[in-house]
């Protein structure tokens, strides 16, 4: 094979992983896009309102804002089209005396909602496992908490 054939072939080649990197659908997109990535959030603050163990902390929230933000966070996460406009993590909820159970409970929430949307299991995990690291900023350790809510 003489050399200029074999830059075409790494040519073609190059071209064909990049068709193929492109063609490969965002995790966004495997949950079904934007009208299923807003029915899981609906969904998502209709359980999480209804949860007793969380629902107080979420009692002077602006839920249409909420709403948006939330959906923004996860269309971004999930390589959407969308860019997070909300503050950071630990900014946004550093009044809030978030635990360790809490957090887990709106996990659960969330994967309630996810359910109800008929996401897939092994999607529902992906995304979670994209929110997990995000405890850290979000959970006030205990020594910082004071006594404002229900159960603890």
């Amino acid at each position: 094979m003489s050399p200029r054939s074999s830059i075409t072939v790494l040519a073609a080649l190059a071209g064909l992983a990049s068709f193929s990197a492109q063609a490969q659908p965002t995790l966004f997109e495997r949950i079904g896009g934007e009208a299923k990535m807003h029915a899981v959030v609906e969904d998502f603050v209709d359980v999480m309102q209804a949860d007793d163990r969380i629902n107080f902390t979420f009692a002077e929230t602006d839920l249409k804002k909420f709403k948006q933000l939330l959906y923004e966070q996860l269309c971004n996460l999930t390589q959407g089209p969308c860019r997070y406009t909300g503050r950071d993590m630990r900014t946004a909820h550093a009044k809030l005396n978030i635990n360790d159970a809490m957090f887990n409970a709106l996990a659960e929430d969330l994967y309630v909602a996810f359910e109800r949307q008929h996401v897939p299991y092994h999607l529902q995990n992906k995304v979670v496992a994209m929110l997990a690291p995000m405890q850290r900023d979000v959970v006030k350790p205990r020594s910082q908490r004071t006594n404002t809510g229900p159960p603890r």
